[in-house]
């Protein structure tokens, strides 16, 4: 079996290769195609993703939580629940794209050309079969594909988009790039699975799970994609523009953590099938006191640099997403902690019910106060709604679990790191009245930001009894010589 800690590394480089490609294309798209374009190709792409959430349904959880129970059993039943699964897949997949091409014919009544160019990215999620090698633990080969992906798109971008009429030439290199990516991991599967003969009963057995699953997956599409929707709707495509621009700077720490939960959930799946669910337990513990730690100096971090952030790499017009940022940076931390107890704890114990409930809830707060503060507010409406929203889905998935875990164990070492962040903060905004909006700026308020944080946290470690700072403070130790101090 594969270490949690070289998987660890694996997915922490492929959300890293899906995150610095983007920022180093978002400045230049940002300067090239402008606010209102990046707002067309943001909107019709929200459009796309609802259809392409249909192709997968609730595939991506339930997938990889069956895949890691059943890779030991054998080539030939993997080969069975992999084809079975799959088989429900592509049929949906199937009826998903001719109501796509239905869309495109008769529903489309704005930028009907970017919309039809959208097409190629509902293609590449008929033949996503991600979900699998997550269940395999083999995250190697999702690194290799993800980075040569997203290079090649890279490349082409800089090559053939300069002017803001090249837009559909970016749609087509985004969603043309993705559907490559996912052809490119079926050449991975060679020798791995057999062709297996699948009955109706065995599609049946499916169903129900993936059905359930996919009730989180809509919901979770309400925090992603309806605000940008709605925003196009009821405000206009410029302000969707700022909102994604936002968002997307509010992902990459998200999607950094979020690689440990993505590691997490099939290495828990498997120690409860192995009658390990105590060892699981420790593991979560342990990464939640680490994730605050990270979170709190994130949150802070993002809070107090945005708007010099925003006007450094995007420009000028872009200031407000500086403050969209600095709003939606709170929601980050909410959905970090939830992202831990629903993947090292809910869906590897199957507790689906608890899981479900807790995103539908979140879903109708975003999308209710998304009804009320988007056509008076804009983007700033939907970035509050956002916030709302997951605190209210992370504190039913806490409440969830409070008789199974000792969350006030689990929490309260951890607080501390927010009154960290909270000195960083404060730290940076003073010095940050006497400084110009410029790079320079930018980076000196980070080094001393970091520099703070780390001085207290590393105080905070060294005096701490806590055993999951062993490791931890030993290597400072060694590195400061402390002993020597002492």
């Amino acid at each position: 079996m594969s270490s949690i800690k070289k998987n660890l590394a694996y997915n922490m480089m492929y959300q890293l290769v899906g995150i610095l490609v983007p920022l180093v294309t978002s400045p230049y798209l940002s300067r090239v195609l402008g606010a209102k374009n990046l707002g067309i190709h943001s909107f019709t792409m929200s459009v796309a993703l609802y259809f392409m959430m249909f192709m997968i349904l609730g595939i991506g959880n339930y997938g990889n939580r069956t895949i890691a129970k059943v890779k030991r059993e054998g080539k030939q039943e993997l080969s069975k629940v992999f084809w079975s699964i799959y088989s429900i897949q592509i049929l949906m997949s199937g009826l998903v794209i001719l109501a796509y091409i239905g869309y495109l014919s008769f529903g489309v009544r704005n930028y009907q050309e970017i919309a039809f160019l959208q097409i190629f990215l509902v293609f590449s999620n008929a033949v996503d079969i991600t979900w699998y090698f997550y269940g395999m633990e083999d995250f190697g080969r999702i690194v290799l594909r993800n980075t040569l992906v997203k290079v090649l798109g890279l490349i082409l971008i800089f090559v053939y988009v300069h002017t803001p009429a090249d837009l559909w030439r970016y749609t087509l290199i985004n969603g043309g790039t993705a559907f490559v990516g996912q052809l490119l991991m079926w050449g991975q599967l060679n020798g791995r699975l057999a062709l297996a003969k699948v009955s109706v009963n065995d599609l049946l057995s499916h169903i129900k799970p993936i059905l359930i699953l996919f009730v989180p997956v809509l919901a979770i599409s309400v925090f992603t994609n309806m605000d940008k929707y709605m925003l196009g709707l009821m405000v206009d495509v410029k302000q969707v523009g700022f909102y994604d621009n936002a968002n997307r700077i509010i992902e990459i720490p998200k999607a950094l953590i979020a690689a440990l939960g993505a590691v997490m959930l099939p290495r828990t799946a498997s120690l409860i099938s192995e009658g390990k669910g105590e060892q699981s337990l420790y593991y979560m513990e342990m990464t939640i006191l680490y994730v605050m730690a990270i979170s709190s100096v994130l949150m802070f971090g993002l809070m107090s640099v945005a708007d010099i952030f925003s006007v450094v790499f995007w420009g000028e017009e872009f200031l407000e997403s500086g403050r969209l940022i600095a709003a939606m940076s709170p929601a980050f931390v909410f959905s970090v902690l939830g992202n831990i107890i629903r993947t090292q704890y809910l869906i590897p114990r199957a507790k689906d019910k608890d899981y479900v409930v807790s995103l539908i809830a979140g879903a109708v707060v975003n999308l209710v106060l998304n009804c009320f503060f988007i056509k008076p507010f804009g983007a700033m409406g939907a970035t509050v709604s956002t916030v709302l929203a997951e605190f209210v889905l992370s504190g039913m998935q806490f409440w969830s679990v409070r008789r199974a875990l000792n969350l006030k164990r689990y929490l309260k070492n951890g607080l501390i790191f927010y009154l960290f962040g909270l000195i960083m903060y404060l730290v940076i905004m003073v010095f940050k009245t006497h400084l110009p909006y410029n790079v320079v700026s930018l980076i000196l308020l980070i080094a001393l930001g970091g520099f703070v944080y780390v001085a207290f946290s590393c105080s905070y470690i060294l005096m701490s009894r806590n055993l999951h700072f062993k490791l931890l403070r030993e290597k400072i130790k060694r590195k400061i010589g402390y002993e020597k101090i002492l």
